[in-house]
């Protein structure tokens, strides 16, 4: 059986920093070593009652597990938990709004480098990438509260 992870990599509690996450609040898999950043990956997203993750995707695969709560997905569907869906390399999707109990999500991306670099629509509707991994963040981004915990009323 494998291990929850038990602290976060320094590298990525460098990369939330900029984005107002707490690294160590949300867990990240990846094969492989810490340095390879073509390894497929995976993290546990929590977010509070109400939160609205921006319209975007990555350039990489990403498959999508609700293991808690439900998420409107952003063309009048609501996932609930067991519910999957994908994005394919280059496709925007969301914006996501977390349900009246939030809603915590699995994750998991071809690649982790394509898990940080974000990609957005422009004001002209072109495609734009944001590199995390660099300190760029999206224009649309907001933060996940500091304490989800709290937000979602937890132990």
């Amino acid at each position: 059986m494998g291990e929850f992870p038990a602290e976060a990599p320094a590298w990525f509690s460098k990369i939330m920093e900029p984005l107002g996450a707490d690294a160590s609040r949300i867990p990240v898999w990846h094969l492989g070593t810490a340095e390879d950043f073509s390894v497929p990956a995976a993290f546990l997203l929590r977010m509070p009652p109400g939160y609205v993750l921006f319209r975007h995707g990555h350039p990489c695969k990403r498959f999508e597990v609700v293991v808690q709560g439900s998420l409107e997905i952003g063309d009048g569907r609501v996932a609930r938990p067991g519910d999957t869906f994908t994005a394919e390399p280059g496709e925007l999707y969301g914006p996501h709004t977390a349900g009246s109990e939030g809603c915590t999500t699995f994750e998991i991306f071809s690649a982790l480098d394509g898990m940080f670099r974000v990609l957005y629509e422009g004001a002209d509707g072109s495609i734009l990438e944001a590199d995390t991994l660099k300190g760029e963040i999206p224009p649309d981004y907001v933060p996940l509260p500091t304490d989800v915990d709290a937000a979602l009323k937890r132990d």
